[in-house]
């Protein structure tokens, strides 16, 4: 469907406006005129009427001048829309019906023969020379005339009624204006109404709706909006339903993992109070009861991090540090991890920074997300592994990939090793001391340095872990 914008549809109906009423008024004048063209006069009517008097009276030459012509002059002229008054050579009024003197003296009288004078308003005086059989001047006769529509009938009304042709125009505007605001107002208040009642709905927190609007203009991008916010709305509210099912799943996570150990401390402390415990088993129960209480200590350890880390007072505190040099600080941590358990662990930094060799990080987090992936990978590798720790650092991020030769990860793994409390082989997570939330935090750490973590397996055995940050 074409786009019909209404900056568009406005403009055209403009122009649609302007065009049908042009046309309408041409139309009515036409008819108009042919109808009531006997009801008034034209504005030059009576100064065309002139030119033939002023013909009729140079026939008599200077017989005008005698008063006794003013009956014979006054025939000559229509009963209304022209006066006149006859002068002799001096500029005197010998005679006419008005006597208002347009021309002052002689002189003036020379110099405005054969002219018309604007006296006022549409009112003009038209000043003929009045010559004798020798062609000498013996004076002048002034029409006085007004250049405006005048009516023939005496019928005030129909007179009117013709005049009012100068208002069609904007009647026709008036009109078609009407006529296309009222279809525009119908297309905007479908638009709107279909708007008001989403919103009413939403307000009832109904959501099992759809928004459609077939037309394709500004409200159309405004409906489908409003139709992708109420999609949202409802996906966040899906979305914080399943949140708290998950808190309520992660609560029960948590006393399950804590009931086990403190089950075994209790029960072992309880033998210990006996008084008949033979001496050589007072040890083991005593290694049981520390055991168990530094696994319940590491799972409270881990809760508090998220705790700390998922709180929206939680800032990253970035100081100024050489990522190569505590890489190498580190890199002696994790080989005698490995070696304690016959794994074989390197490290390859490759620097392609150009300049800038100190940089702006929180150690102490990004720390706390490698120290989770080593020891991650430590857990599943087995006597005689190895385990790889490659840095790639650039200008703008720095990129870590720890590479294992442990059992890998299954397609349940992939899909849900950053999720909270996932344990992957939950048969050897207790054993291991695994809460299911180190690799979790480890996300939840990175993505607040603007970066992404992610796992895959290593060809053709192993494991493989990479995730970038990016400094302050």
């Amino acid at each position: 469907m074409k786009y019909k914008s209404f900056r568009r549809q406005f403009i055209i109906t403009f122009i649609k406006i302007l065009v049908l009423s042009l046309m309408f008024s041409l139309l009515s004048f036409i008819i108009w005129f042919a109808t009531f063209d006997h009801i008034s006069y034209p504005a030059n009517h009576y100064e065309n009427l002139i030119v033939d008097i002023v013909e009729e009276i140079g026939k008599g030459h200077d017989g005008i001048i005698d008063k006794n012509y003013k009956n014979k002059m006054e025939k000559m002229l229509p009963n209304e829309g022209i006066l006149y008054q006859v002068l002799d050579k001096d500029g005197n009024i010998l005679y006419g019906t008005f006597n208002t003197k347009i021309i002052k003296d002689k002189k003036e009288l020379a110099t405005s023969l054969n002219s018309t004078k604007s006296i006022g308003g549409n009112s003009f005086a038209r000043i003929d020379p009045i010559l004798d059989t020798k062609g000498s001047i013996k004076g002048a006769v002034i029409f006085n005339y007004r250049l405006a529509p005048t009516q023939k009938t005496h019928n005030t009304a129909l007179f009117l009624l013709s005049n009012s042709i100068i208002f069609f125009p904007f009647i026709f505007i008036i009109v078609f204006t009407f006529i296309y605001a009222k279809k525009l107002s119908k297309e905007i208040n479908t638009a709107v109404n279909i708007l008001l009642d989403a919103s009413e709905k939403i307000k009832s927190k109904n959501l099992d709706f759809n928004i459609e609007y077939s037309e394709n203009n500004e409200f159309t991008k405004l409906c489908n909006a409003f139709e992708e916010m109420r999609i949202n709305l409802k996906n966040s509210l899906i979305k914080q339903w399943e949140l708290e099912q998950n808190r309520r799943e992660n609560i029960a996570n948590i006393a399950h993992d804590l009931k086990t150990p403190l089950t075994i401390i209790s029960t072992y402390s309880e033998a210990l109070m006996d008084d008949n415990i033979k001496q050589n088993k007072f040890k083991d129960y005593v290694e049981v009861i520390k055991r168990n209480n530094e696994r319940a200590l590491i799972l409270l350890d881990d809760m508090n991090k998220i705790s700390n880390i998922e709180s929206p007072n939680f800032i990253l505190e970035p100081i100024d540090v050489n990522i190569v040099e505590f890489l190498n600080v580190k890199e002696k941590d994790y080989r005698l991890l490995c070696q304690e358990k016959g794994i074989n662990f390197k490290i390859d930094i490759i620097d392609s920074r150009e300049n800038n060799f100190i940089d702006k990080f929180d150690i102490k987090s990004i720390e706390q997300v490698l120290d989770n992936c080593i020891s991650n990978s430590i857990r599943y590798t087995e006597k005689n592994g190895c385990i790889e720790l490659v840095v790639l650092c650039k200008d703008e991020k720095i990129e870590f990939s720890i590479i294992d030769t442990g059992k890998g990860f299954t397609k349940e793994d992939l899909k849900n090793i950053f999720n909270k409390f996932y344990k992957g082989d939950k048969s050897r997570s207790f054993e291991t001391g695994n809460s299911g939330l180190g690799m979790y935090i480890a996300k939840t750490i990175v993505e607040k340095h603007g970066g992404n973590i992610y796992a895959e397996n290593n060809s053709p055995k192993g494991a493989i872990i990479k995730f970038s940050i990016k400094p302050f």
